[in-house]
């Protein structure tokens, strides 16, 4: 008796020193796993945990507890006082073991295939879309090659993230019917939960869809100067539920991407200046044309990269009251529009002002008119009264 009692307390020394021994490997294991993943502090100091990180400390959390589980599970085999009631257990689980072992054979096989083709189907689909966007970026070239990568980026997300959800829940569907269980009632309360969430979210749903059309169809970039509506600005930040707009005064306007209707792109591949002149009447409008277009010309000498095509004088646009209106079209690189008409405006300026073509004048004419108020004496009359 006392033999196996040393014998009993012998294997839970040994037993527990095994079980502190594994704690301690399985919590390097998990450190040196973690060690290899930079954190990102968030805005209070504390690090920005990411899936990676919470899955190992899941691991390790219980890898730890079944270790002192099964410890603890072989400390009341041992103790003579619940060793009848641990046997009379033990009896159950062999039972339930084989009753195991039964099921795995039949069903469980085909569960553990159906998990391994979902796994290999998700991380195939995941793969071909991201190589296929990988292509699209290297063909990607232009004047804006990152906002290309960015929407490219942006798209392959969502098909990756669409696609694996999908395939995920088919693929679960499949298991659960291995495992002789009923899908009708999961099926019927996901339909039912979709056309909740249909109903309640229209709004949100047509701004994401309107997004995505957006980003699909690269309607506008980050960078763009574009028109929605009444706003006019440069875009910020393109979502998929929403887009940014800078206007020229520094406001900041959001756009839900469910209310835009009619999108202006000012900078799509190529911007133009359509630039009216003025003169008056008197001038000769053949010289005044020659002269605006060479002063274009000389101003696309002198910036080639901006102005991609030589100016062209279109004549005499329309005539007003009071002056004779010339119209001048020149063509430039995307957003450098607004530069090129304020610097040639300033260059027609001076090339009128020294050939001496003159603006239309300005005059006012003001009719005065000779009827006396009423009650008051005309200067006839004050005259006669005064000579009296």
């Amino acid at each position: 008796m006392r033999t196996e009692t040393l014998t009993i307390v012998l294997v839970l020394v040994i037993g527990g020193v095994a079980c502190a021994v594994l704690q301690w490997i399985v919590r390097a294991l998990c450190d040196r796993l973690l060690s290899r993943e930079r954190l990102t502090p968030t805005a209070d100091g504390q690090p920005l945990l990411s899936g990676h990180t919470l899955l190992v400390n899941w691991l390790g959390y219980g890898l730890r507890t079944f270790i002192w589980t099964a410890y603890g599970w072989l400390a009341v085999y041992l103790l003579p006082h619940t060793r009848s009631q641990v046997e009379s257990v033990g009896g159950r689980m062999q039972r339930l073991s084989e009753n195991l072992v039964d099921w795995l054979t039949s069903r469980g096989l085909n569960a553990a295939i159906a998990i391994i083709i979902i796994v290999f189907v998700m991380r195939f689909a995941a793969a071909g879309i991201e190589t296929i966007f990988v292509l699209m970026k290297r063909r990607a070239n232009g004047l804006d090659v990152s906002a290309a990568h960015r929407r490219l980026s942006t798209l392959s997300t969502i098909f990756s993230g669409a696609s694996q959800t999908v395939i995920f829940f088919v693929g679960l569907m499949v298991v659960l019917q291995q495992l002789n269980v009923n899908i009708t009632p999961i099926l019927a309360s996901a339909g039912v939960v979709g056309i909740a969430i249909g109903f309640g979210a229209q709004s949100l749903i047509r701004d994401l869809f309107s997004g995505f059309l957006i980003l699909l169809e690269d309607q506008f970039s980050v960078g763009d100067i574009v028109r929605i509506g009444e706003f006019a600005g440069t875009v910020e930040q393109i979502t998929l539920r929403a887009t940014r707009i800078r206007a020229i005064d520094g406001a900041l306007t959001t756009i839900p991407n469910g209310h835009i209707a009619t999108i202006s792109n000012l900078t799509r591949d190529w911007s133009q200046v359509a630039l009216d002149i003025e003169i008056d009447y008197t001038e000769d409008a053949d010289r005044a044309m020659m002269i605006a277009l060479d002063t274009a010309r000389i101003l696309h000498a002198d910036l080639p990269s901006q102005i991609i095509e030589a100016p062209s004088m279109l004549g005499i646009d329309r005539l007003s009251p009071a002056a004779v209106v010339l119209r001048l079209l020149v063509r430039t690189a995307p957003s450098k529009q607004f530069d090129i008409a304020r610097e040639l405006r300033r260059r027609i300026k001076l090339a009128f002002e020294s050939h001496g073509i003159r603006p239309p004048a300005t005059w006012r004419q003001i009719l005065a008119s000779e009827e006396p108020a009423r009650g008051q004496a005309t200067p006839a009359e004050s005259a006669a009264v005064s000579s009296r």
